[in-house]
């Protein structure tokens, strides 16, 4: 080095990502030189480090991205490790561990660009242990020459088991390549083995750790180091202002803001890194908002058993007379089910997991589940519905997660059960056998050819379309089922000239049409504009202010200020739909469940043309804004819905979802005798309005 290096105080950076600690692992000099922790158990210099090749086979990521450089302002000996290229092949170094056990925390010095490293901990297969990953986050120390100490919290580690410790680096990009220095591993926090539990809330698991998948997971490991003193404060104090300053419309900023913001104050007397950030993640989700989320890396670990089972909301109209339905919930049903499914099958009800209404249930883990998903209109539970089931790999069955038990009854076409049976979680092992199924709220499907597999119920980003089952071919009433609204701003976007495709047609030979969109996922907004060109003549019905004016405004207070700010954007923010050769004798139902965001606009687009009809069981999620996004260290994000959409007569629509023409709710009946309640609803209407014939109709 040039000249002597100093550490820097440092106050709030960018993503709120600077964290101070009292506890350090090595230090500096007086001459500026890093001298490792004497009590350190490994330490890495990167004079000769010992990479460690997770999957051999793998080629693309066989040569490694990274060369030893000599550096005269290394910060430990005289080379630094010089991390360059591809994002997608993580570089990863070993750390030996005393062959006992013990609880460590690891730090490292980085500098010259972004990194988001982890600290891993794999054990041999047959050790019967679960893998450990650890994040990563910048402690508040720097230099005067660009070195930034980055740590993790706590972790226990069984040294007599083989494991192999390794720093794992991933999405490193900069021009000049990104350094990394002295790797060390010091003894910190006490020993904590694993510990199996019951139930998300089993208090085994002491304040710092959430019972998952039947395992205490440590919230420190997946979470940076908190902040401490006044950067706590100061940390809390920014996100406060970010809130109050973007967050929401009329709705949610006075309804659900205030909740948020007492939720956050929790932060600032939090006792360790976990119940800070977990008070931070707690309160983005009391903002009860379909676009808002917390996001994170959070308890990398396997899943436990399998509920290959999908559960919708319905009319349990079989046993009533012994279960009477909840005064607010809807009743629970399987809507469908795949191979080791618990024995489930389509039309048994779900009466209670851990003694609580399902949807109940749900929502009380609000302030452990990072993956809550909540839809903005407060009378709208579907998103909780559909997380209670279904596959591993879509986010994880919140009964498999979290729950002790889950009681059912089971029912077919001669009846219910006598009596409930109740089912252990820790009893669901996963057997082999039949792929995992989908949860799409579509118990079946109704095509004459095609369409989506029954078996799986894979949609995701396909969109289908065909000629309904079950009906003449003179009738001419086609289907379509879908569950993105992706089209990206681009008019040739594959979904965009799907949709057009779809509605030249139907104009030119349908004569009735069923829009299945009962998992609503969402897109951009140029999506349904054009599948509204097919029904309505042009108007403009919202404005949408996606550029943030409303930063600050709590929203228009009267339906005359509202018609004010709907005439004073300006015509790229206004929501048109329609187009004037639209076909106005063409019946088109429209199936809605699970939906929100572009799949908000879609109905409401839609809905006022005397030829559509919208069938579902309650209103849409409300999500009627756009988002923003923060990132933290350590893998950390989260996003919020930031805006209004104000209607042509004033109304601010976020936070109210799109009502149906008609309420229909899956029956319990219906389900047994393999049928489809909404979709025979809407059959029945198009029928009843089908578009003349015409010589030319398929």
């Amino acid at each position: 080095m040039t000249s002597r290096r100093c550490l820097v105080a440092v106050g709030l950076a960018v993503g709120l990502a600077v964290v101070p600690r009292t506890a350090r692992a090595g230090d500096f000099d007086e001459l500026g030189r890093y001298v490792a922790d004497p009590t350190a158990v490994a330490f890495e210099d990167f004079a000769a480090p010992t990479p460690y090749v997770e999957d051999p086979g793998d080629s693309e990521c066989a040569e490694p991205l990274f060369t030893l450089e000599d550096r005269t302002d290394a910060l430990s000996g005289g080379e630094v490790l010089l991390l360059l290229g591809a994002r997608s092949c993580p570089q990863r170094f070993v750390l030996e561990v005393p062959p006992e056990a013990g609880s460590y925390r690891a730090t490292v010095w980085t500098r010259h660009g972004g990194v988001t490293p982890r600290v891993e901990v794999h054990y041999p297969v047959d050790a019967g242990l679960t893998n450990l990953t650890l994040r990563m986050g910048p402690t508040g120390r720097t230099t005067s020459d660009g070195w930034v100490e980055l740590a993790t919290n706590d972790f226990s580690v069984e040294g007599d088991r083989e494991p192999v410790v390794h720093l794992r680096v991933a999405d490193f990009a900069s021009a000049e390549g990104v350094e990394l220095d002295a790797l060390e591993l010091v003894p910190s926090g006490v020993f904590t083995p694993p510990q199996a539990c019951a139930g998300a809330r089993d208090p085994v698991c002491g304040a710092d750790a959430v019972c998952i998948y039947g395992s205490c997971r440590q919230g420190g490991h997946a979470v940076p180091p908190a902040p401490e003193g006044e950067l706590r404060d100061a940390v809390v104090d920014s996100l406060r202002a970010r809130l109050e300053t973007f967050f929401g419309g009329r709705k949610t900023r006075l309804e659900d803001l205030p909740l948020a913001l007492l939720e956050l104050e929790q932060a600032r007397d939090a006792e360790t890194s976990w119940q800070f950030w977990n008070a931070v993640a707690t309160s983005i989700r009391r903002l009860h908002d379909w676009h808002t989320a917390m996001r994170g890396g959070l308890f990398d670990a396997p899943a436990r058993g399998r509920l290959n089972a999908c559960f919708i909301e319905g009319d349990a109209d079989l046993s009533h007379a012994v279960f009477p339905r909840d005064t607010r919930y809807a009743d629970i049903l399987v809507s469908h089910a795949g191979s080791d499914g618990a024995g489930l099958r389509a039309g048994d009800r779900l009466l209670a997991v851990d003694g609580l209404h399902p949807i109940e249930w749900a929502r009380s883990l609000v302030d452990i589940d990072w993956g809550y998903q909540v839809a903005s209109d407060a009378d709208s539970f579907a998103d909780f519905a559909e997380a209670l089931g279904g596959p591993t790999w879509a986010g994880g069955s919140l009964i498999l997660k979290y729950a002790r038990n889950l009681t059912v009854l089971r029912c077919n076409e001669e009846g219910c059960a006598v009596a409930p049976e109740t089912l252990e979680v820790a009893s669901l092992v996963p057997k082999a056998g039949g792929p995992d199924v989908a949860c799409d709220n579509r118990p079946f499907y109704h095509f004459v050819s095609g369409g989506p597999d029954p078996e799986t119920h894979y949609v995701f980003d396909e969109i289908f379309r065909g000629r309904v089952k079950d009906t003449d071919f003179d009738e001419g009433i086609k289907v379509m089922v879908w569950d993105t609204l992706y089209g990206g701003g681009d008019p040739d976007s594959a979904v965009n000239t799907t949709l057009r495709d779809a509605v030249r047609e139907w104009k030119e030979e349908a004569r009735g049409v069923i829009l299945d969109h009962r998992a609503g996922n969402g897109g951009t907004i140029d999506a349904p504009q054009y599948l509204t060109e097919m029904v309505r003549p042009p108007a403009d019905v919202a404005v949408l202010p996606f550029m943030i004016a409303s930063a600050g405004y709590p929203g228009p207070e009267s339906p005359e200020a509202g018609i004010a700010l709907f005439d004073a954007y300006p015509e790229f923010a206004l929501y048109r739909v329609g187009s004037a050769d639209h076909d106005p004798e063409l019946p088109v139902a429209v199936l809605l469940h699970r939906d929100g965001s572009a799949s908000d606009y879609f109905p409401y687009g839609m809905k006022g043309s005397a030829k559509v009809r919208l069938f579902a069981p309650h209103s849409t999620a409300g999500a009627f804004s756009t988002f923003i996004q923060f990132g933290f260290s350590g893998s950390l994000s989260f996003q919020f819905a930031t805006g209004d959409t104000i209607s042509s007569e004033g109304a601010g629509l976020i936070g109210s979802g799109v009502h149906p023409d008609q309420v229909v709710e899956q029956r319990q009946s219906d389900l047994v005798a393999g049928k489809d309640s909404l979709h025979e609803a809407a059959l029945a209407w198009v029928r009843d309005n089908l578009k003349p014939a015409k010589g030319n109709a398929r």
